[in-house]
């Protein structure tokens, strides 16, 4: 008790702030420099319930019938762009392959560079059937493989577009859009670009798309199913 009562004056709000700080420092170098994990929070890591990918997957199995082919960037894009990756000449000409892939015609879509960071999206993407406008929002944090994961989702907005394949709520469409780019073939590029990454400084991270590595892997499991079932 009389323990207690010494600590009792030393127990103020700037005292247990500072202790707070303190641990939360240890903490982050042990997690940092001695386990070598980033100070990610697990919201990062958050899945999206099976059930609504299952769905998802259900919805383009009826609308295309079988998963696409493995798609694979071309290397000397991915070269041009590992030395400058706002060369917009080879970005657009990724996004052409990107969507040749889709079987659609990507030259008459006009690619905008963006530098203005933008907290809830990497990518937007504006379509009336008579002309398209793909937005790319190059930040410093981002990688090659974010960009071509990027391109890959915007493209497959404008694939479902054409194919009339949409969900009602806004969030669920998303789910589908991202659904249906491992669907279509993009699982290397997305499970690659969707990683979660350190960001700029040491106590930062970053992450593009709606779904996790973890979602992008249950959906490969599910697609492999559907080729099972179909071969055997």
């Amino acid at each position: 008790m009389n323990r207690l009562n010494e600590l009792l004056p030393y127990l103020t709000f700037s005292n247990i702030c500072r202790v707070l700080t303190i641990f939360g420092f240890i903490y982050f170098v042990v997690k940092r420099f001695i386990m070598k994990q980033a100070p990610v929070p697990k919201a990062a890591f958050k899945q999206v319930p099976h059930e609504l990918l299952e769905s998802c997957v259900d919805q383009l199995v009826k609308k295309e019938k079988e998963p696409f082919a493995p798609y694979t960037p071309p290397k000397e894009l991915l070269q041009s762009l590992q030395q400058d990756r706002e060369d917009e000449e080879a970005l657009k000409e990724l996004l052409c392959d990107i969507c040749e892939h889709l079987g659609m015609d990507g030259s008459y879509i006009k690619l905008v560079i963006q530098h203005t960071p933008v907290t809830d999206r990497a990518g937007e993407i504006e379509t009336d059937l008579a002309f398209t406008t793909i937005r790319l929002e190059i930040q410093k944090t981002y990688q090659v493989d974010t960009l071509v994961a990027v391109l890959a989702h915007e493209a497959t907005h404008l694939k479902l577009y054409y194919r009339g394949v949409r969900r009602k709520d806004s969030w669920e469409n998303e789910i589908l859009t991202d659904t249906a780019a491992v669907f279509y073939g993009f699982y290397d590029v997305m499970y690659r670009g969707y990683e979660v990454r350190q960001g700029e400084n040491a106590f930062s991270y970053h992450k593009v798309g709606y779904i996790s590595q973890q979602d992008i892997k249950f959906i490969g499991e599910l697609l492999d199913k559907i080729s099972q079932k179909r071969y055997t």
